[in-house]
């Protein structure tokens, strides 16, 4: 996640420096791994299978995950810079540093500091403890979106009037 945080502030800056672009839109996602992770203890093909499933990569079995493990969007447009998001904000929805062990032992992950992230897949993307122990590969999407119109911005409209009928003109 600060990873690709860190892309997307290069990113972002590069195009604003640049000025080419006087409007766009900066979508930043993390998914996990589309390999099953070569360290966990289970190596059988139905557990690689259940992978495939689970991250996407077979089917659509959990639409949610189509932004990956979390995702970020931030609209920039001339003269108007984006705030952001810090590390913490990224990690936690907060400046503080906090734990989002909610729905586990509360006594035995009370210094975890487990992220947001971790808590969407977890109680949101039906992954177990399992699942996610394991992993230490990530891929992370960035996309930059922009429109640009050859029209000048008081070019003016037809008023297309819906209510009436044009065949009896």
């Amino acid at each position: 996640m600060i990873e690709m945080r860190k892309r997307a502030l290069s990113i972002y800056a590069s195009n604003v420096n640049s000025g080419l672009l006087s409007s766009f839109t900066l979508k930043g996602r993390c998914f996990m791994g589309y390999e099953y992770s070569k360290i966990h203890p289970v190596q059988t093909m139905r557990a690689k299978k259940m992978w495939a499933v689970l991250n996407g990569s077979l089917a659509d079995y959990m639409p949610l995950y189509m932004d990956g493990v979390d995702i970020f969007e931030l609209d920039y447009s001339e003269g108007n810079d984006c705030d952001f998001p810090s590390e913490n904000q990224l990690l936690y929805l907060d400046e503080k540093i906090d734990n989002w062990n909610d729905e586990l032992d509360q006594e035995m992950t009370k210094d975890m500091h487990l992220i947001h992230p971790f808590h969407n897949l977890y109680s949101h993307l039906d992954f177990s403890i399992f699942d996610l122990l394991w992993v230490r590969d990530f891929n992370i999407e960035l996309s930059l979106e922009s429109n640009f119109s050859t029209y000048p911005e008081d070019y003016p409209n037809d008023d297309l009037d819906w209510s009436r009928y044009d065949f009896d003109d």
